[in-house]
């Protein structure tokens, strides 16, 4: 009996047993599955990161041994190349961005000024004085220092002398925001100077948030309009606009822009200035090599009289230095050079004094001289130049009183931080069907490579 009742029990126990195994298979066996799954993903995933990364590679290959690529793809700051490869299989794509980040060139103003105005004007060419013309004018500002905060609080508009007064078309004024969406923003005010027009904006006190304010590289256009019918005095002649900014304690003036050609455009105007502008070549370099940069300088008179240059002034970047007996023009002599230190940088400073036969420029003329700066740069970035030359025989307009100009500011041509030369990084983007690796690349000489950053996403 007792054996009869063990066996029962056994086949209790046994059928229990199977139960929970029964129970339990079925999760078992779901999760071999998710670990195969798994085991899966996470093998393509790091098939994924190899590519991306493989990716990264051939970016640097192609940037260190190809300059006829790099060069044909990435040869001015902001230029970008797209590459695609198949790697195993794997469809990898890669953007690569020409970055000049600025290093310790890239703000160095020798001026307290601190947003560029630039201004354009449409149509510019091919004007007849005989119909109803609507010229369309953009100032363009851009905040060009690190020390932004002084904000914009007044924008200043010199129309050209020969459009008489109450040119201004009411409702035409708007601004935007780094290449933005234009806003509506009231009328300036309109003060008339002996038959020329100067327009403020605000009417009255000062820009508030956020028009005033801005972030440093930030750019933000004035846009507006003006519409007539030139008067028969204005034949043949190019007219020039003028901006006065007020930017907190600061005055700056932008010197003579937005020309506009009247019929064959063979007179000067009366109330133009000299203008200075400034080229590099090579304007692109490689970091850690030992480079020659030409410097191209122009100076154009765009007054109705002849003008003396009294001197030439220009400000090298730092660890950029003039090389001896490459001066062309303006009696071919050497300048004093000395070392100054501009917003804690040091940089060379270069004077001219031209001979008393090379010292005039004639109505419409341009003048240039030439020399030769050598440098060694291992820092990525844009590396500006500035040059000014004076003539002290200007005297300033009526319309510019009350602003807080001198006639210091009239006898001078200022190119602003033009010159660029530019030692590239580069920033890399590789895409392996969502596995993205982020890069910063610089070159370093002819034969390396410096990984600035890299990252995984």
């Amino acid at each position: 009996m007792k054996n009869i009742r063990q066996k029962g029990q056994a086949l209790i126990l046994t059928l229990i047993l199977l139960a929970i195994g029964a129970t339990m298979i079925v999760p078992a066996l779901g999760l071999g599955s998710t670990s195969l799954k798994s085991s899966q993903i996470v093998t393509r995933q790091t098939k994924l990161l190899y590519a991306a990364d493989a990716m990264q590679e051939f970016v640097m290959w192609k940037l260190v041994y190809d300059p006829e690529w790099r060069t044909a793809n990435l040869g001015a700051d902001g230029a970008t190349a797209n590459l695609s490869v198949d790697l195993c299989g794997i469809g990898v794509n890669a953007i690569v961005v020409m970055r000049a980040v600025p290093g310790q060139g890239g703000i160095t103003l020798t001026t307290d000024d601190t947003i560029r105005p630039i201004k354009t004007v449409s149509p510019s060419t091919n004007i007849s004085n005989r119909s109803l013309q609507t010229f369309t004018y953009i100032i363009r500002l851009e905040q060009l220092s690190n020390n932004n905060s002084q904000g914009l609080d007044a924008v200043y508009d010199m129309l050209p002398k020969l459009f008489g007064t109450n040119k201004y078309l009411a409702g035409s004024s708007y601004i935007r925001t780094d290449d933005g969406e234009w806003q509506s923003i009231a009328d300036p005010s309109v003060q008339a100077f002996n038959g020329q027009d100067r327009l403020r904006w605000p009417a009255s006190g000062s820009f508030a948030s956020p028009i005033r304010d801005f972030a440093v590289r930030q750019v933000k256009e004035l846009k507006f309009q003006v519409r007539l019918t030139l008067p028969s005095n204005a034949d043949d002649y190019i007219v020039y606009n003028y901006n006065v900014l007020k930017v907190g304690t600061i005055t700056t003036f932008s010197g003579p822009q937005a020309p506009i050609k009247i019929g064959n455009g063979s007179k000067s105007d009366n109330e133009g200035m000299l203008s200075a502008n400034k080229t590099a070549s090579p304007n692109i370099i490689l970091p850690g090599e030992i480079q020659d940069i030409t410097y191209n300088v122009t100076v154009s008179n765009n007054d109705t009289s002849t003008h003396t240059i009294d001197t030439i002034t220009d400000f090298l970047p730092p660890e950029f230095i003039y090389v001896t007996g490459s001066t062309v023009g303006f009696g071919n002599g050497n300048p004093t050079a000395t070392n100054v230190t501009i917003n804690g940088v040091v940089r060379q400073r270069l004077v001219w004094i031209p001979p008393g036969s090379e010292k005039q420029i004639s109505s419409g003329q341009t003048r240039t001289l030439t020399f030769t700066a050598r440098t060694t740069k291992d820092v990525s970035g844009s590396y500006y130049n500035e040059v000014f030359f004076y003539s002290d025989d200007f005297s300033i307009p009526d319309i510019f009183n009350g602003l807080g100009l001198t006639d210091a500011d009239f006898q001078q041509g200022y190119s602003w931080n033009g010159g660029t030369v530019i030692v590239p990084a580069y920033d890399s983007s590789s895409n392996a069907s969502g596995v993205v690796v982020n890069a910063n690349l610089a070159l370093r000489g002819l034969s390396s490579i410096l990984i600035n950053s890299y990252q995984i996403r």
